[in-house]
């Protein structure tokens, strides 16, 4: 009996619930018009519920990001009720009355904490229990009682977690204000942090892997990923909650017990707080007004000033709230700002000499198992969640040696050039860029991560090898992947108009796919990276379920087109690239090539091509792009011949920015309608040059 008293004393807490039993009924009733009221709502209005209403629309509420009131009540419910029931340490009367009776302080701590939990867990577990009642009663047959567990589950946790956090910070400040808003800073700090971290080391770091480490970094911060989870809070994230919950009892206790009473009203109570306070606030905002900085100007010398303003107005800031005054500008106060910037200069002294190696280090190839390339870490990372087993995305993952070689040459090259890469970080978007992710796995286990985005036109003679190898295109293109005896249907589309033709037999299903495989096969880099439109689009229906192909390069097009296929089938589409002459002459053998191409003088009429010396901007293309009603204007070269159009349709490429002269060329369909595109003077015809060039 004497141990149960000393943990908690049943006057204080018969006098907490006198005292904010109001609380814990307001915040039941919240609870109930959000949950059970909600689906007695919907139940409620029979004549739409058959037609409109699923089972997704009663499990929303259950959702607490569908819900402005749930998500209310799930994340400042708690934090109210800590400011509340320990709103006495923060006045100076009432500190000193409450700590002036015969009661210990874990004591009067422990009831306080006890007497804030019962309002707020009974509440959601009355909730639960009468939106059970409410589901059996009517029959929601849409609702299973796991259901409701999960959401009791993830409420529970939410409360224990954010209430114990307000209370444990409560004991650190003597504001309730900043408590509160410490509170929730606290809880953010973890991600946030992160995050504000590794933008920094990616402008520094050349290669640095950001995309890689900042995936999923709201589970890092509880308030992030208790917003986002939903019903899916795992088990080991409700174990790290109740441990951490635990921990801010204790730590809430101990600083409770060493915690002054005159402290009330005081942004730190705690003496030896406060330097940590000041430099963690000074740190955080340097870091994110440098980020800021960089971000919007892409120079390192505004990033520079955004770190002093930054750490600057930090430190100022924390001067005027420990003062509780604006006359905190004298020397002696802002001697420790100077000592912290010559810390961080310091740091960021190290950090740019590479003193660590992380911009030159590249593995040998002896040492490397397999390597990951790709454009995105999307797969790579997928592959790693153990929760995603289904519907992965396939790994661009090369374990040819010859593969390996070159993707350290072109690794290597990249070192080399890194540099001129770091002076000019912004790429002209009138280059093609290309995005590199890297993952290297090594024999000890350990990965070694890269990302950089290159001027692909620098760096053609180590692409080209790996681009031409078979593994790359197995990878890039997933035509590559399927068996043609496997599939049920070839549709082949043009590009423009209504040309198509289907085959179903299944003799010429297999040739057709044969013929384009090797085509992929036998293409060139160059091939592979010009701007040219196709001629259309070969799409292949193969029975069973559709791969994730989030992950594919867009330039693919591998991904289901308008069409859908019937259940139990899916569709792989591949460009009709102008470069895939085997597919072309295997058309033309079996009589359907006029079915599927736009042919000069069939299916186009004429064509306009018109000069611009001094290149067009986007804005001028897409003005002349939308003009339908195009007509001849002076100056222009009018094709009508078949020879000309076939060469101007096989040497037209899709518009992009260019530097210098360029042609544009209107194609007249006999439909009315108008195919634009642009001649460069690399790929114009020599008619087209000669023309101008008088």
């Amino acid at each position: 009996m004497r141990s149960a008293t000393s943990f908690i004393n049943k006057g204080i807490l018969h006098n907490d619930f006198k005292r904010y039993g109001w609380m814990g009924m307001v915040y039941l009733l919240a609870w109930l018009s959000a949950v059970p009221l909600q689906l007695v709502m919907i139940y409620s209005r029979p004549e739409i519920i058959k037609v409109h209403y699923t089972a997704s629309t009663y499990l929303r509420v259950f959702e607490f990001n569908y819900s402005p009131v749930s998500l209310f009540l799930l994340l400042m419910a708690p934090v109210l009720a800590g400011l509340l029931v320990f709103r006495y340490l923060q006045t100076g009367k009432a500190a000193d009355m409450e700590h002036s009776l015969p009661i210990r302080r874990e004591t009067l701590y422990n009831t306080n904490l006890l007497s804030g939990l019962v309002l707020l867990l009974f509440p959601v577990v009355i909730t639960a229990l009468l939106t059970w009642a409410v589901v059996t009663w009517f029959k929601i047959d849409f609702v299973q009682g796991q259901d409701i567990l999960n959401w009791l589950k993830v409420a529970l946790t939410a409360n224990l977690l954010l209430f114990s956090s307000t209370v444990a910070v409560g004991m650190i400040t003597g504001m309730s204000a900043l408590q509160g808003l410490l509170t929730y800073i606290l809880l953010l700090v973890p991600s946030g942090l992160t995050l504000l971290v590794l933008h920094n080391l990616k402008m520094y770091l050349y290669g640095f892997a950001y995309d890689y480490f900042s995936v999923d970094l709201e589970r890092l911060s509880p308030l992030l990923n208790l917003t986002y989870v939903n019903l899916n809070l795992t088990n080991s994230d409700i174990i790290i909650y109740l441990l951490a919950s635990i921990s801010l009892y204790f730590i809430g206790r101990y600083l409770y017990r060493v915690r002054p009473i005159e402290a009330a009203g005081d942004a730190v109570t705690l003496g030896p707080l406060r330097p940590l306070l000041q430099y963690s606030v000074t740190f955080c905002t340097m870091l994110l007004v440098g980020s800021y900085f960089y971000s919007t100007q892409q120079s390192m010398a505004w990033t520079y000033a955004g770190y002093f303003l930054g750490a600057l107005l930090g430190y100022i800031l924390i001067e005027i709230l420990f003062h509780k005054s604006v006359h905190i500008f004298t020397w002696q106060r802002f001697k420790g700002l100077g000592v912290y910037a010559v810390i961080a200069l310091a740091l960021l002294g190290l950090i740019r000499s590479n003193f660590i190696g992380f911009e030159t280090r590249l593995p040998q190839i002896d040492e490397v198992k397999y390597v990951y390339m790709d454009y995105s870490f999307y797969p790579l990372l997928q592959a790693k969640d153990e929760s995603r087993t289904a519907n992965q995305a396939p790994q661009a993952i090369y374990v040819d040696r010859d593969n390996i070689a070159h993707i350290l040459a072109l690794h290597r090259e990249i070192i080399a050039k890194r540099e001129e890469a770091k002076s000019n970080p912004t790429i002209d978007q009138n280059i093609r860029q290309e995005r590199i992710c890297l993952a290297y796995q090594l024999n000890d286990d350990k990965m070694l991560l890269r990302y950089y985005l290159v001027d692909s036109s620098r760096f053609t003679e180590q692409f080209k090898p790996i681009y031409e190898s078979l593994e790359y295109k197995t990878h890039k293109y997933e035509v590559l992947r399927i068996n043609p005896m496997d599939a049920k249907l070839v549709d082949i589309r043009s590009q423009v108009g209504n040309k198509r033709v289907s085959i179903t037999d299944p003799q010429l299903i297999q040739e057709a796919i044969a013929v384009l495989q090797n085509d992929i096969k036998m293409q060139s880099y160059e091939e592979m990276t010009d701007t040219k439109p196709p001629w259309g689009h070969v799409e292949i229906t193969l029975p069973g379920e559709q791969t994730d192909t989030g992950a594919v390069r867009a330039e693919t097009v591998e991904s289901t087109m308008e069409t859908t296929p019937k259940k139990g089938y899916y569709n792989v589409t591949v460009q009709w690239q102008k470069s895939y002459y085997g597919l072309e002459s295997w058309l033309k053998g079996k009589g359907l090539y006029n079915q599927v191409r736009l042919l000069p003088g069939q299916d186009i009429v004429h064509a306009f091509i018109e000069y611009f010396p001094q290149g067009m901007d986007d804005a001028e293309f897409r003005i002349m792009k939308a003009d339908q009603d195009f007509g001849e204007r002076p100056g222009q070269l009018k094709v009508t011949e078949t020879d000309k159009l076939e060469l101007c349709l096989q040497s037209y490429q899709e518009y992009h920015k260019t530097k210098g002269a360029v042609y544009m060329v209107y194609f007249r369909l006999n439909s009315g309608s108008i195919l634009t595109g642009i001649l460069t003077p690399s790929s114009a015809p020599d008619f087209v040059k000669q023309h101008f060039a008088g």
